[in-house]
């Protein structure tokens, strides 16, 4: 009897420690494991903590992971800490089973209170509804409810067209490490770069050194959970060094004497690049455009109220489009890598809508100076360009350093405002002392860009009246700056239009239909032009030494270029 017992309690013992295996992802990869590999990044990130970064530091994609990660066309079809997902059949309910036995970089374990706080109780506290998809059509988030210890589900009052894109893309946080943090108010502290040695990772890398304006070292997190068919730990890579340098033309010479592996040229410097290549050993390529865009964009609640008044007047807004040589840019200072872009969507998107092209305002001095004219300016005898209370037109123009395409445009629309009589004052500043500024409201003119997706309804942080990011016309309570307020908040009814497209469009499953909303979004803002759409590059560009392998496929490389997959990567 005893011996029945004990082959019970084995077969229990066994069961369990089954259970709790590791669900590792394997991957078919065939490279060597070790080494590092040298980067190079113009400026120091904002934060490590990407709930509350504005930007899209390329250091926090090493760092972070997500429950879905992105095929070659940004769909999200691949699973990664979630192994199967499916929804319910009046789709309100998405439903997702994750990994068992994974670890932190710590080695606490990950478990669906992980991805359970992230969703629910996280990032609804500190992106409000400026997070795109999280919420439905009635402003809601989802009911979240674990059906068992790898079993979440998502519920919404309404059918979300975003669901599964919103969910599967955010990267999740550790409860452990940063529940006390959220309670106490304290978040959008943590993970600062004061903090780097107490980020707790799902990523492929965690930090193991950071001297600001130095360099970055990333060593690969020990509890990483991708092996190869042979039993490797992923990534092959041990070690990520980035070397923080002034500036891009510190990139290319850094790429070109051999101290970094990988690099990402620019369009006017790329055909210097193809001409070293056979002779340097290099390996060069292009890979699918992206999806974000450039723009202008005014404040329309400057805090100066006669420039104000400016920046709310669509002929003025209009003026400032004509100025702009977008197609001379391309074909002379780009080599050709880029399309003019006149509205938010880039043509190859399938949500693009061709009517805005009659909107396609191209460089005109002369219509620039008849629209000044709609908008009620004038000029006086020696040609200085002034409203109708005889102020003279000029403000401040904005962006960061290290943006080759953003100077350009900066540069050409400041020589070409000169013609027309109005004077703007253009500065390139810190990366991060910008978004302090955008986020303050403290700024008139600003050029800058956002990523994108080829779901446009993923922007709603940008688009909507409440978007976390709608930093043009942040409504009154933003912030306590007294410039933003009741009295001088001005929204007019095509801004309320964009914003009940990007509440319908949630709820829209219909493609059709969805697809015509979108159409419309995409007119008003070529019409009205509360943003300045100028150039996307619709190719990216990429280069590495011949030493450095990307993974298991280095042909048709989408728009990550060799970084696409990046646990497959090597180096000899």
């Amino acid at each position: 009897m005893k011996s029945v017992i004990f082959i019970l309690a084995l077969i229990v013992i066994s069961s369990f420690a089954f259970a709790i295996e590791p669900e590792y992802l394997i991957e078919d990869c065939n490279g060597k494991p070790g080494g590092t590999m040298y980067v190079a990044s113009t400026g120091d990130p904002h934060t490590f903590n990407a709930a509350i970064s504005v930007s899209t530091s390329n250091i926090n994609g090493w760092l972070y992971s997500s429950l879905l990660i992105p095929d070659i066309y940004m769909m999200p079809t691949r699973p990664y800490l979630a192994k199967e997902w499916w929804f319910s059949e009046d789709g309100l309910t998405l439903y997702m089973k994750i990994r068992q036995g994974l670890k932190w970089s710590d080695g606490e374990p990950f478990t669906l209170e992980d991805v359970r706080w992230t969703l629910e109780e996280l990032l609804p506290e500190v992106t409000g509804t400026g997070i795109g998809g999280i919420f439905d059509a009635n402003g809601l988030p989802p009911d979240v409810q674990t059906i068992d210890a790898e079993t979440i589900s998502f519920t919404w009052t309404t059918p979300n067209a975003l669901a599964l894109r919103a969910i599967g893309f955010v990267d999740i946080f550790p409860k452990h490490a940063l529940d006390e943090r959220l309670k106490a108010g304290t978040f959008a502290q943590a993970w600062g770069l004061d903090e780097w040695d107490k980020l707790v990772t799902m990523g492929l890398y965690t930090i193991e050194d950071y001297i600001t304006g130095e360099r970055i070292v990333l060593k690969r997190n020990p509890h990483f959970w991708m092996y190869d068919t042979q039993g490797n730990q992923l990534p092959y890579i041990e070690r990520i060094v980035y070397q923080i340098v002034p500036d891009r033309a510190a990139l290319l010479l850094r790429f070109e004497v051999g101290e970094t592996d990988v690099f990402f040229p620019t369009a006017d410097n790329y055909p210097r690049i193809l001409s070293m290549a056979e002779e340097k050993g290099w390996q060069t390529g292009t890979g699918v455009g992206g999806y974000g865009n450039q723009f202008v964009a005014f404040n329309f609640n400057a805090a100066d109220p006669i420039r104000r008044e400016w920046f709310r007047n669509e002929h003025f807004r209009r003026a400032m489009v004509y100025l702009i040589e977008r197609q001379s840019i391309i074909d002379t200072l780009l080599n050709g890598f880029g399309l003019p872009l006149y509205g938010p969507i880039p043509p190859y998107c399938g949500f693009y809508y061709p009517g805005v092209e009659q909107f396609g305002l191209k460089y005109s001095v002369t219509r620039a100076r008849l629209e000044l004219k709609k908008g009620g300016f004038d000029w006086l005898s020696d040609g200085t360009c002034v409203d109708s209370r005889g102020n003279k037109v000029q403000f401040e123009l904005i962006t960061n350093f290290n943006s080759e395409l953003r100077d350009l445009i900066g540069v050409n629309l400041v020589s070409n405002a000169t013609k027309i009589g109005v004077k703007i004052n253009y500065s390139q500043l810190q990366f991060n002392a910008l978004v302090e500024r955008l986020l303050s409201g403290r700024y008139e003119g600003v050029i800058i860009g956002l990523t994108g997706s080829p779901d446009p309804g993923i922007g709603a942080n940008v688009y909507r009246i409440d978007g976390n990011i709608h930093f043009w016309n942040y409504p009154p309570g933003y912030s306590d700056e007294d410039h933003i307020n009741e009295e001088n908040y001005w929204l007019p009814d095509w801004e309320e239009r964009i914003d009940e497209i990007y509440k319908l469009q949630i709820t829209e499953i219909d493609p059709q239909k969805r697809y015509d909303l979108f159409a419309e979004f995409q007119m008003i803002m070529a019409q009205k032009q509360p943003l300045i759409f100028t150039i996307i590059q619709d190719l990216a560009i990429y280069a590495y030494k011949n030493t450095f392998h990307p993974g298991p496929s280095e042909e048709d490389l989408p728009y990550y270029g060799p970084l696409m997959d990046f646990w497959g990567a090597w180096k000899e």
